[in-house]
């Protein structure tokens, strides 16, 4: 049995089981035809936000550039468009851990010849893959390596490099190193230019890798690794050069020999140096124009400001020479010896150097103003030499060469990307001079890349260009009729997508609110005016409001956090604010003065999604989902009654929602609860595994498509005729036998056209979101796990235009429903229907007070029901349940990417020792998997 077989990260478990349980749901196949495709009338890009996410290597050939992201795949630089072109914007949602590059390299001989090792720890079975291009990136052909290594391109250390390297003298010959290894050793060797792999013994008698670690750390796999830690914190082998003939490996090790050197070929490794640091870690080797070394080392793999070096090493002498940047006070030069992510030479001259530190904290300025505005940007540092490293000149931009001096260099420059302005350049892992312009560098950074156009300038100026990289993760968008479409993000609050093509970022930001973080989940509009807006904090419950489009003010008092919004219009032209988690609804009419709880007729787990009607607007539906994680303790699988979809309708604006029926089996996969209105009373909703349904009649008729055998979410935009109900997406298949992919539908779901199959970008990511544009036919959005936001247009077709638009208040008068009706159209299936009784049930609304007693719940097979404010072990997210979503929160908050607020801590607090840490995380990651069955874990 091959390793790639036997280890299943959660996600791909999962998916396993979600797959499972589709299949076992629907015992009478679907008779839908394939649909047609339409693809070639489609073009495929991405909104234009620049940046947004790490950007962890740049190489260059003689002509081309490359540049590499921790989950967002890989570029190329385009000289003619100025601007980076994505390469991996093929891939599908099963492949989507492949977005997360470890390495990279290209040929010496050949630039058009380019080698990505990819993989993710958490996502695709934790598979290790190496992508080989002969065309600069057009196309790939996939070598899987994961018997032999794994990586995980998301984890500490991905900012060092580059783990694999071509033979300039035989460029058959190829050397790759991994994180771990569950084979021989975790360096391979390739000597027929990649079709097949070996383990290099050699180097594994090293001994570097002597510990034996979870991989992942929530499974049973066991690889070999160079540290005693979870998957997170191993980087293994982190560069490689070759050449002379000789091959030089860097390794993630302290407390010993960790660059050694061999013959191409040979298994003699040796250390390079008796005079090279042990207690600090190579970060990168480079090659200068006369063919030295040029060797950067780093105190740890995180935002570590701790001691490091730099060397040039000369190959044919073995002399190494300590070049470490210098700085100048009172005159006197002193080495700076802190963590360097990389030293680069000019191609053609050895004595042109640039250099750049990693992980330090060191004061950038955008502005002369910037200490005045407490805004001072804490990142990284840059240097040059003309002499080779005998001296340096700093760089770091709006940094004075003495008090009330002149500039070392520029202030900061946005590159057209205001929302860029007083963040740094950081976590620079990788510095590169343009191979086509030697006056040229380019800086990477946690946000994006930056580059340098005047190098040797006395005051060079750096400028922000991640012109073509899309790396923020949108969690939620808007379209509206007659306005630009508005998308919120992850970190970076959101922007207002403008007719212009540019983005303009929301203000105030959230972490204003927060105190930490920006991430914003949830994001809606009124129908009856697109002006009218609310959104979201991402885990916490504090947002922001506006009623005139571009005013935010705060929303206070918000009784539940994570939350999805709804606004609607009520008779006497004023608005209700309608908020959504963890299978609460709550509402304000006075924009948080006060709130009341809207009664349901269901207990619900999740967020519930919730929409208007927009033509009668008093009716709200609401659609989520109710899951018992603990079914496993009394039955093998789950069954309608441990994990149901329910839709549950309110005639009276969101005040009481009665009807909750059950749609169908929640498939354990994304939460597929998105609406997608069609026209008045009709709707469509999506079930995962289970298809997708039509709904009439204001929620009284739900009619199961046969043409619909997976449907990972819906959504909906402008029709393709006036009058004509709205056009439909679809993120799925029609039938078992079609490709997974984007389809279109512009008659309700009858018939659908496949649209997209090519240009998957991973599939649609944490947001799980299609969303039509409300004045383009055609034209829809998609949300992805960490390249943007994807837009698919018809070919020739313009960049939606707003309109100008008038608001109108509607008075509407109220209609009762009574009976509940559910329909299966053309084919019978076992899944659950609902009866015709009306389960309707009235309940007087309550106010919210704003302090609740706490209490603490297990999560456990006999757990049921939450009291709102109590702890909810798991629920990092505040969402109401405990799924994979909260596990990378709570990865992040451990790494000191976000921050939690004191809810979201007691439930993170999985061991239950009132603090938070990594063995929280991974004591929820091995709930998730069932390793263990409750939480909080003790161990006894």
């Amino acid at each position: 049995m091959t390793k790639k077989n036997k280890i299943i990260s959660v996600l791909t478990a999962a998916t396993l089981l979600c797959t499972g349980i589709g299949t076992a749901g629907v015992t009478t196949s679907l008779h839908a035809d394939a649909a047609e495709s339409i693809e070639s009338s489609m073009d495929w890009d991405t909104l234009n936000i620049g940046g947004g996410g790490f950007v962890s290597g740049i190489i260059t050939g003689d002509d081309q550039m490359y540049a590499r992201t921790d989950v967002g795949g890989a570029y190329r630089y385009d000289y003619e468009q100025k601007k980076w072109v994505q390469l991996l914007d093929f891939l599908t949602e099963a492949d989507r851990g492949f977005l997360s590059v470890d390495a990279m390299c290209v040929d010496p001989n050949d630039d058009d010849t380019l080698y990505l090792l990819c993989g993710c720890a958490y996502f695709s079975d934790a598979r290790t893959v190496i992508f080989r291009s002969h065309d600069a990136g057009e196309t790939f052909e996939e070598i899987d390596v994961t018997d032999l290594i794994q990586v995980h391109g998301n984890g500490y250390g991905r900012q060092t490099g580059e783990a694999i390297a071509v033979d300039p003298d035989d460029p058959n010959i190829i050397y790759c190193g991994g994180d771990v290894t569950a084979g021989d050793s975790a360096l391979i060797m390739s000597k027929d230019g990649g079709d097949t792999w070996s383990p290099v013994m050699g180097y594994d008698k090293l001994g570097l890798f002597e510990y034996s670690i979870k991989w992942p750390t929530w499974t049973e796999h066991m690889a070999r690794s160079v540290a005693d830690d979870e998957y997170l914190n191993v980087n293994g082998i982190a560069t490689i050069q070759i050449t002379d003939g000789k091959i030089y490996v860097g390794t993630s090790v302290k407390g010993k020999a960790n660059l050694h050197v061999a013959e191409v070929g040979s298994d003699d490794f040796q250390p390079l140096s008796e005079d090279l640091p042990t207690e600090q870690m190579p970060s990168r080797i480079n090659l200068d124009a006369d063919g030295n070394l040029l060797i950067t080392y780093i105190n740890g793999l995180q935002f570590d400001r701790g001691t490091g070096y730099a060397y040039k090493y000369n190959p044919k002498t073995n002399e190494l020479k300590d070049i470490t940047p210098t700085t100048t006070s009172n005159g006197t030069a002193t080495k700076l010896n802190v963590g360097y992510g990389a030293v680069t030479s000019d191609k053609n001259d050895a004595n042109k150097l640039v250099a750049t530190t990693c992980a330090q904290w060191y004061s950038q300025s955008w502005t002369a103003d910037a200490w005045d505005r407490e805004a001072i940007a804490w990142g990284d540092r840059f240097f040059k030499s003309e002499d080779g490293g005998e001296t340096w000149t700093e760089m770091t931009p709006g940094n004075t060469a003495y008090w009330n001096g002149p500039l070392i260099a520029n202030y900061l420059q946005d590159g057209g990307h205001s929302w860029i302005r007083d963040k740094a350049i950081h976590w620079s892992g990788c510095i590169a001079l343009d191979p086509r312009n030697s006056d040229q560098f380019w800086v990477v950074s946690g946000n994006g890349v930056f580059t340098c156009e005047d190098t040797w300038a006395e005051c060079p100026t750096i400028t922000f260009a991640a012109d073509g990289i899309e790396e923020v993760v949108s969690l939620d968008f808007i379209s509206r009729p007659g306005k630009d479409p508005v998308s919120v993000i992850g970190d970076y609050d959101g922007f207002y997508h403008n007719a212009d093509g540019t983005a303009t970022q929301l203000t105030p930001s959230m972490n204003k609110l927060t105190g930490t973080t920006a991430s914003t989940a949830g994001i809606a509009y009124c129908p009856a005016n697109p002006d009218v807006m609310v959104r979201l904090s991402e885990g916490s419950a504090l947002g922001y409001y506006t009623t005139d489009g571009t005013t935010w003010q705060e929303l206070p008092n918000i009784p539940c956090s994570g939350a999805k919004a709804a606004i609607n219009q009520l008779e006497d032209g004023t608005y209700r604010i309608l908020v959504s988690s963890s299978g609460k609804i709550a509402y304000t009419d006075d924009y948080g003065k006060t709130w009341n709880t809207a009664s349901t007729s269901d207990s619900l787990t999740s967020t519930v999604w919730m929409c208007v009607d927009e033509k009668n607007p008093q009716y709200v539906y609401a659609y989520g989902y109710y899951y018992n994680s603990s079914y496993f303790y009394s039955k093998p699988t789950p069954d309608i009654t441990d994990a149901r979809y329910v839709l549950m309708v309110s005639d009276d604006y969101g005040k009481t929602f009665k009807n909750g029926q059950i749609i169908c089996q929640y498939d354990q996969c994304d939460g597929a609860y998105r609406i997608a209105y069609l026209d008045e009373g009709t709707f469509a909703i999506a079930a995962g595994y289970y298809g997708a349904y039509l709904v009439t009649d204001y929620g009284k008729t739900v009619t199961k498509m046969d043409n619909v055998s997976y449907c990972k979410t819906m959504g909906y935009g402008a029709a393709q005729k006036e009058g004509d109900p709205y056009t439909l997406y679809m993120y799925g298949k029609p039938a078992d036998s079609d490709p997974e992919g984007i389809y279109r539908s512009t008659d309700c779901g009858k018939t659908w056209v496949l649209i997209n199959q090519n240009h998957l970008y991973g599939g649609t990511g944490n947001g799980n979101y299609l969303v039509g544009d409300m004045n383009t036919f055609g034209t829809v959005y998609m949300s992805t796990v960490g390249c943007g936001i994807v837009v698919g247009k018809i070919n020739g077709s313009e960049d939606p235009k707003p309109v100008t638009s008038s608001t109108t208040t509607t008075k509407q008068t109220t209609t009762t429903t009574t009976n509940t009706t559910t329909t299966t159209a053309k084919t019978t299936s076992d899944i659950a229907t609902t009866s015709a009784t009306d389960k309707a049930t009235s309940t007087a609304e309550s106010s919210v007070s704003a302090t609740e007693t706490v209490s603490a719940t297990s999560v456990s097979a006999t757990s049921g029901s939450v009291i709102a404010g109590s702890i909810l072990y798991g629920d990092v997210n505040l969402d109401g349940r405990v799924d994979i979503t909260d596990a990378v929160l709570l990865n992040k908050a451990v790494a000191g990417a976000v921050s939690l607020d004191s809810t979201a801590q007691k439930n993170a607090d999985c061991d239950a020792n009132d603090e938070t840490g990594a063995n929280d995380a991974i004591l929820l990651l091995q709930f998730l998997v069932h390793i263990i069955n409750s939480l909080p874990y003790t161990a006894e």
